[in-house]
């Protein structure tokens, strides 16, 4: 029988629900796991008398203790709970049964975590593991130093969430932000007056710890609607919800930072930054969800982007196919057919709606530079607007990450999906790693040297995916495998709970039940996986900053136009993705910005659109003895379907056409290999599967030895055999944190993560 991915969720949950049953008579009760924290507490104390690092066990210990709380709750308001599993289409059949075995899962779950702890410290105290020093950040005392956080003189990785409670009983280990909240309504009339109370918030607020600004867009200020009927028209729906193109936006945004940035500078609760925008996206596709026409004053300057664009009217009507006789008098669309795509009139509408955008980021970054010259921005843009295909979202990806100071984002993973029919990638692997890895891969192609905040995670759940029995080791490969592509912070959605238990809304959203806020070990294993991180950080900086000598070219020309473009290129990017290499991306702006001295070669595939200067940029690289491999089919025309006016020569490098996507990966890793830039140990791996799931890396004779950080995405066990670049079988393997010896042949769950020290 083949299984759907709903089905398959479905059987996992009833062989979990027998589990349950077949240990109905051994319920755990909050006396017992209150025994495990005590014995937990002493063990900690023999332990730091060995000078033995315990920030693990002592994470572990608040979180059951938060937990035990939370369970006691849950068991007194089953009708509460109830209606909150009635709002996921998983649990919504059984809520009750779900609400009333809750208790008892989160009390099971608790135990199990103290039990792990308490033997991994046990191994630890008894010499048959080591344990790594692993610093308590303090979030007062960190600062932002290039593509780094530093605490201490050295490199650290951070983790907090969203709406979590401020007291110290959850600062104390799961996170310390601060930050401040900003919405236009604080502008109170239109001679810009700041609501009083917010600025004597202000003014009276402490540094306070590390965190960030964040600017929110979706409410308008009464007198301004009022006075200005029309700003609501072209909103970019629910997150800004007015028009960017109106003059008074600009002003009620000018009149705010004005009055409220100066008061902030400088501050730690500033040092993540100003965060410009939550989730921005304007898309403009008639009848698609959260559309929306631009506005009349979007469309006027419209008109004057096209006068500038194509300088004549006859130039213009010649690729609309049009008879207008002057920019002034034009018809344009406000929003447009899908249909359209692939037209002069589709590239130039959304080539314009992302411009604009970009234009009134870049206003907003000017506007608080003016009062805090050190002032750091960024955006929490939904990578997917750039790995999935649409573009009408008016998001420039390359240019709001280059324009940032930050790079901002809200990655997602996740399994499958709670309705609808399996995925593409459900046939190899466990989760869709996609945002995970290829977005962190552009984003750190496009700004290596700035760090990257997630400042609302969802590896752990998403509207589309939740799982009540998730694993620790989904968790831990997750948040491992962000951060060693390029992460540095994240705030996780969500801490939905007060301190007596009860969630944040009497009418919650589909997001609450079964996520981290009824799964004890989940939330555990988050901060343990950051304490283990920031015990290896030089490693894990090391392996961000490490060369990507393979680059995937990118350009708006073919993903504006293609209908599928971006499915191509995650094509691309997964056929080279798995053997070892960094891949990185290449596009006009990346060739022309950032030092490609180390690239052993540019990948183009099925990428037929191009601009004139995306060929001016390719070329210079060739001039510079740079290698470009490319199929057939790619740099046909421009951005309006026109033949290129020059064409590709050698010139000082060389050109390598090839005829498919596997020919492409050879001579790319020929290259390499020719050049001695393939990996220091070889990873051969076997999963039952035509394609590999394992995302490993090599650090180079670190000090004396190759360091191998190896994770398994995929749906399979996989089995490891490592060889060294000589041909040889390693002598020694070691697991980096845990000093445990492995072979060199070994197996690998699905989602299991190993840092190996490798001789």
């Amino acid at each position: 029988m083949k299984l759907t991915s709903t089905s398959y969720f479905f059987l996992k949950v009833v062989l979990c629900n027998l589990a349950f049953l077949t240990c109905a008579t051994a319920q755990t009760t909050e006396k017992e796991v209150q025994k495990k924290i005590d014995i937990l507490k002493t063990e900690i104390k023999k332990a730091q008398i060995k000078k033995i690092s315990t920030l693990k066990e002592e994470t572990t210990v608040r979180t059951a203790e938060i937990f035990l709380g939370y369970a006691d709750w849950d068991e007194k308001n089953i009708e509460a709970n109830q209606n909150h599993f009635s709002l996921v289409s998983t649990y919504k059949s059984e809520a009750e049964k779900f609400a009333k075995l809750l208790p008892e899962f989160e009390r099971k779950e608790m135990a199990l975590m103290l039990d792990d702890a308490l033997t991994d410290l046990k191994m630890v105290m008894d010499g048959k593991t080591k344990r790594l020093p692993t610093p308590n950040v303090d979030w007062t005392k960190t600062k932002v130093e290039g593509d780094q956080i530093t605490y201490n003189g050295k490199a650290v990785f951070l983790a907090d969430w969203t709406w979590k409670p401020s007291d110290e009983k959850y600062t104390d280990y799961h996170g310390n932000q601060d930050g401040f909240f900003l919405t236009p309504t604080y502008v109170t009339d239109n001679k810009g007056t700041v609501n009083l109370q917010k600025i004597k918030e202000l003014t009276s607020k402490p540094t306070g710890s590390m965190g960030f600004v964040f600017f929110n867009h979706s409410s308008i200020p009464t007198w301004a609607k009022k006075e200005y009927p029309e700003i609501v028209e072209g909103p970019g729906i629910k997150y800004t919800m007015y028009d960017i193109n109106h003059p008074i936006t600009r002003k009620i945004q000018s009149d705010l930072i004005a009055a409220t940035v100066p008061l902030m500078a400088g501050k730690q609760y500033t040092q993540l930054g100003y965060m410009l925008c939550n989730e921005p996206h304007w898309n403009t596709i008639k009848k698609t969800w959260a559309s929306a026409p631009i506005s009349s004053l979007a469309a006027e300057n419209f008109k004057k982007w096209l006068k500038k664009r194509h300088g004549n009217i006859k130039e213009l009507n010649s690729l609309w196919k049009t008879n207008f006789t002057s920019f002034d008098t034009m018809d344009v669309p406000r929003e447009i057919e899908p249909s359209e795509q692939g037209t002069a009139l589709w590239f130039d509408f959304e080539s314009y709606n992302m411009d604009r955008v970009t234009d009134w980021f870049a206003f907003m970054k000017s506007e608080i530079k003016k009062y805090d010259t050190t002032a750091k921005t960024h955006i929490k843009i939904m990578p997917n607007l750039w790995t999935d295909n649409k573009r009408d979202h008016g998001i420039d990806m390359e240019a709001l990450t280059r324009n940032s100071d930050i790079i901002g984002n809200d990655a997602s993973s996740g399994g499958a999906w709670m309705w609808g029919k399996p995925k593409e990638w459900e046939k190899n692997y466990n989760f869709d790693w996609v945002e995970l890895c290829m977005a962190y891969d552009f984003y750190k192609s496009v700004s290596p040297e700035k760090i990257m905040y997630n400042t609302e995670g969802h590896f752990l759940s998403t509207g589309k995916y939740r799982d009540l029995y998730q694993s620790k080791d989904y968790v831990r490969c997750n948040y491992w495998q962000a951060y060693v592509h390029g992460l540095t912070a994240i705030q996780t959605w969500y801490w939905a709970r007060k301190d007596d238990g009860s969630s944040k809304k009497s009418e919650d959203s589909n997001g609450y039940a079964g996520s981290n806020n009824h799964q004890p070990r989940v939330v555990n294993e988050v901060h343990t996986t950051i304490a283990d991180l920031n015990s290896v950080s030089d490693i894990i900086m090391n392996i961000q900053r490490q060369e990507k000598p393979i680059r995937v070219f990118y350009t708006k020309a073919s993903s504006i136009n293609k209908e599928h473009h971006m499915d191509d290129v995650f094509k691309t990017y997964q056929k080279l993705f798995f053997e070892g290499t960094p891949i990185g991306f290449a596009t006009q702006g990346i060739i022309t910005n950032n030092d490609n001295k180390t690239w052993e070669t540019i990948v183009v595939s099925q990428t037929p659109f191009a601009f004139e200067s995306d060929i001016v940029a390719l070329q210079k690289y060739l001039d510079q003895g740079g290698v470009i491999i490319m199929d057939e089919n790619s740099l046909k025309t421009d951005e309006y379907g026109r033949p290129l006016s020059k064409k590709l020569v050698a010139s000082k490098g060389k050109i390598i056409v090839s005829k498919s996507l596997n020919e492409i990966k050879t001579n790319a890793f020929s290259l390499l290999k020719e050049k001695n830039k393939l990996p220091s140990v070889t990873v051969i791996e076997t999963n039952g599967l035509e394609q590999k799931g394992c995302d490993w890396r090599v650090l180079k004779n670190y000090n004396g030895a190759q360091i191998l950080n190896i994770a398994n995405y995929g749906k399979n066990e996989a089995v490891i055999a490592l060889t060294l670049a000589n041909g040889k079988i390693p002598l020694s393997v070691t697991n980096y944190l845990t000093g445990e010896k492995l072979g060199a042949n070994f197996k690998m769950s699905t989602n299991m993560v190993y840092l190996l020290e490798v001789k």
